[in-house]
């Protein structure tokens, strides 16, 4: 997963409000566990009726630089022009 998830948005019809929202990050897996309560509240529905909703997923962390390989390039290119 390279992109981060979208929050919803409150439009024209349903407003959106963020009741819990909590970030447990997982060294071991190198992901974030994210769980998000939401509640949604039909607004053009004569009753405006509201539902709650419950979303878990897990965004993964950006990969670390290696910085290692370009080291050793730099050093075969330094053993390359000495030897010439």
């Amino acid at each position: 997963m390279s992109k981060l998830a979208k929050d919803l948005k409150s439009t024209p019809f349903t407003e959106v409000i963020e009741l819990e929202k909590t970030v447990t990050p997982d060294v071991e897996k190198r992901v974030d566990h994210i769980f998000v309560r939401r509640k949604k509240i039909c607004t053009r529905h004569p009753e405006s009726f509201a539902t709650e909703e419950i979303a878990r997923f897990e965004v993964a962390w950006p990969e670390e630089p290696k910085e290692e390989l370009n080291e050793s390039t730099k050093v075969n290119e330094e053993v390359k022009s000495s030897i010439y």
